[in-house]
């Protein structure tokens, strides 16, 4: 993160004067400050690939229009950011959308849940709410199988995790199989 906490709290607080709406609706987080940041989707600060893998439901022909892909089943953004960011959003339908962007400003990475640290949602939103909204992700992503919650979450080395994430200590999945205590 080249770019510090302070740094981004004095953005978002400056271009978002108001808290905007921030809650699950219809298996998909509702995140009011997406439109009008496009910091995750559009162009970012590290030419390296951040993946998002598909579920095989997702899969359709001519996915390369929608995503740089990194193989059959993986889209990512890179320093171009996401090639469905418009200027109005995403420009695709939500069943076409990696599951990631259903859940950001959440990001399940090592079979745990995490708070991407300088999304506005996070930095505007009072801690006891974005848990709560943590958990009903978590609670989400535990109904899916536990083949595709291998496949969404991403390998995250602990010291990255460290620095661009906040963990919500909450485990969806570890080697033996989903947590129950979600469902």
């Amino acid at each position: 993160m080249k770019k510090g906490f302070w740094n981004y709290l004095e953005k978002w607080r400056g271009l978002f004067s108001r808290r905007r709406v921030l809650r699950w609706r219809g298996g998909w987080l509702q995140n009011g400050y997406c439109r009008d940041c496009r910091y995750c989707c559009g162009p970012q600060d590290s030419s390296k690939p951040f993946p998002m893998a598909l579920l095989p439901r997702q899969l359709h022909e001519g996915m390369e229009e929608d995503f740089y892909m990194l193989d059959g089943h993986t889209a990512y953004m890179d320093g171009r950011g996401c090639k469905a960011c418009t200027r109005t959003g995403c420009g695709l339908p939500r069943e076409q959308r990696p599951v990631a962007c259903g859940l950001f400003p959440f990001v399940l990475a090592n079979g745990n849940l995490y708070a991407y640290k300088t999304c506005p949602a996070v930095l505007l939103t009072p801690p006891a709410e974005l848990a709560l909204l943590g958990l009903e992700a978590a609670r989400w992503l535990a109904a899916f199988s536990l083949e595709d919650l291998r496949r969404l979450s991403l390998d995250i080395a602990a010291p990255v995790l460290a620095e661009k994430y906040i963990s919500l200590s909450i485990q969806v999945f570890d080697r033996e199989g989903v947590n129950l205590q979600l469902r």
